[in-house]
């Protein structure tokens, strides 16, 4: 190749030098574009650290032990596994005289702090929920059937009758009332 064309091809040295000037510009501003945060953790230098004062342990210890007991509560749900296992009775009784009025329930369910033991529960005979557990919550859904049970020596007028007076109506006339729930049939026990 000619001397020209190397000439030519390589370029004058004046315009190498601006080549190489731009070069180094760009690279300086890339350098001055640092994040805050490179910047920070340079400028940063590991001192000796001072022992916490008894006040300020104290206080962390206490919000660690609230939280890890708030952790330890727990709740357990207790419901029946078949649909219609819930029962309300009413027992109104007055001498010896006693009716009888129950409404049949879909489901329900209650929610109790310990988790219950169910070793002598019998599906078949049911348990009455406020005489076995404390719970916090309960709750009963779709009431569906309700069933009214008189005893045989009351007459069919009377039955209507008392069957038309309200509960204060009742109390009034002397009966007293006693309510039981139950669930029965197998129960689940879920924690919540």
């Amino acid at each position: 190749m000619p001397a020209k064309a190397r000439k030519a091809t390589k370029g004058t040295k004046k315009e190498k030098k601006t080549k190489k000037a731009a070069v180094k510009r760009t690279a300086k501003k890339v350098v001055a574009k640092k994040s805050r945060a490179t910047k920070t953790v340079k400028n940063h230098k590991p001192g000796k650290r001072k022992a916490a004062k008894k006040s300020v342990k104290k206080a962390a210890n206490k919000q660690v032990t609230k939280k890890s007991a708030k952790k330890k509560k727990t709740a357990w749900k207790i419901s029946p596994e078949n649909s219609r296992s819930v029962v309300e009775i009413d027992i109104w009784k007055n001498g010896d005289l006693k009716i009888e009025f129950l409404k049949v329930y879909r489901s329900g369910w209650i929610i109790v702090d310990q988790l219950p033991d169910l070793s002598g529960y019998n599906p078949g005979e049911g348990i009455n929920i406020f005489e076995e557990f404390e719970f916090d919550e309960h709750q009963l859904h779709d009431g569906s059937e309700e069933e009214a049970v008189f005893p045989n020596e009351l007459p069919l007028e009377e039955r209507e009758r008392l069957l038309a007076l309200s509960e204060a109506e009742l109390v009034d006339e002397g009966w007293t009332l006693e309510s039981v729930t139950r669930f029965s049939g197998p129960l689940l026990v879920e924690q919540v």
